[in-house]
């Protein structure tokens, strides 16, 4: 294993937000607020990307993906399963909403953007899929574990990782607006911390993983929805 590597790769899928946003505009030829509906079926491609890298990795180090995954407390439980969900949409709403409020002085809906319907059923399953795949295995499951074994530093094991999490955000979607980028990267800072101390106290992966995975799918719903009634979005917006 490369001492480098648990510290380089959160920073990678952060460059891969930025570098596949950039490209889609360019492509397109749309601007930057109007690609930013784009940004879940953006975000499926960079988590597949992401996974790609993390196999890549996994092959040269010995190690199977799986045991990113999994730890000694592998164990789902029902209870503290359920709890995670329900502590994860409290605090990621909130937190959205709160900071939405903060700065802006109401609540941004730009994730919430209608799409072609292909694309909005195509989100339903692999948004909440792939982010669940890329993400906790590459923050927790790689960059946190090794960091804390190279380091034995709770902090910097903890803070490092979830630092690139939360700046990934910021770039989701892609729009070159200081008052945007900080609004996402905020909004994330208090469910980052909780989950990265949760994480660090037990190594419980999974029930993570299906915690965010829910937000994931509750986000793919409403862009489902105001794809299919794109008045609600007049409304809402």
């Amino acid at each position: 294993m490369s001492k480098f590597v648990p510290y380089l790769l959160p920073g990678v899928r952060a460059v891969l937000f930025v570098a596949v946003g950039m490209i889609f505009v360019l492509v397109t030829k749309l601007s930057y607020e109007e690609a930013s509906r784009w940004w879940s079926i953006i975000c499926i491609f960079v988590n597949l990307l992401t996974i790609i890298i993390l196999l890549i990795v996994c092959a040269r180090e010995g190690v199977t993906y799986k045991s990113l995954l999994m730890s000694r407390n592998d164990k789902l439980w029902v209870k503290y399963t359920l709890l995670i969900i329900l502590l994860m949409m409290i605090i990621g709403i909130g937190s959205m909403n709160g900071f939405g409020l903060l700065i802006y002085g109401y609540i941004p809906v730009v994730m919430i953007q209608p799409i072609p319907l292909v694309f909005a059923f195509i989100n339903i399953i692999l948004l909440p899929l792939t982010v669940v795949f890329a993400e906790f295995p590459l923050y927790f499951g790689y960059s946190l574990n090794r960091i804390d074994k190279m380091t034995n530093n709770k902090w910097l094991a903890i803070g490092y990782p979830m630092f690139f999490y939360g700046i990934q955000h910021s770039f989701i979607p892609l729009i070159f607006q200081w008052d945007h980028m900080l609004f996402r990267f905020l909004s994330f800072i208090p469910l980052l911390i909780v989950v990265g101390l949760l994480y660090y106290r037990n190594r419980r992966l999974i029930p993570l993983m299906i915690g965010h995975g829910f937000l994931d799918f509750a986000t793919a719903v409403q862009i489902l929805i105001v794809s299919l009634f794109p008045t609600i979005f007049d409304l809402i917006n």
